[in-house]
């Protein structure tokens, strides 16, 4: 019995001596990056002012440029809006009706950014008054755009025009889809 505890003992001894004396042949680790969502537009500087002609009708700013930002794997829709016409600095009763246009300067080709509605004004005229004005783009895959957005001021009649700086705000939001 003696040599058969000795056997085993030497045999366990034996088998752990093999194993400690193989290495790895290979091995491996993971390497990752975190890329945060990248979802962002960016204004133009203001405020931006127009001096009035005098003359009745459109009164349009230079179009400003606006930079989307999108990496998400939907792509992004923008939306530019107000949410009252033009109003008077000092007689906020006083309004006139805003026009907005929207158009791509430029964009990376392979969102496919397209201009979904172009056009829009407000009517503060009618019987049930539209005060807002609202313009959209959107892109069907990750990638950047710069848009341009024009603002107008229907003075309308200038014989109805009171003096004074009249201004509106643009608001500019930006969803992944």
């Amino acid at each position: 019995m003696h040599t058969a505890v000795r056997t085993l003992v030497l045999l366990g001894l034996s088998i752990g001596i093999a194993t400690q004396a193989q290495g790895q042949t290979s091995a491996s680790v993971d390497f990752c990056v975190n890329v945060q969502n990248a979802l962002a537009i960016l204004a133009p500087n203001g405020p931006i002012s127009l001096n009035h002609d005098g003359t009745a009708g459109i009164k349009s700013f230079a179009p400003q440029t606006f930079s989307a930002v999108c990496n998400d794997g939907d792509g992004a829709t923008v939306t530019f809006g107000t949410v009252a016409g033009f109003v008077h600095n000092t007689l906020p009763l006083v309004t006139r009706d805003v026009k907005l246009d929207l158009a791509i300067a430029s964009s990376d080709t392979e969102a496919g950014w397209t201009v979904d509605v172009v056009s829009d004004q407000s009517d503060i005229t009618n019987l049930v008054p539209d005060l807002s004005s609202q313009v959209q783009a959107s892109s069907s895959g990750p990638g950047n755009v710069e848009l341009q957005l024009t603002v107008s001021m229907d003075s309308g009649s200038v014989t109805t025009l009171v003096p004074g700086t009249y201004c509106t705000t643009v608001y500019a939001t930006i969803t992944a889809n």
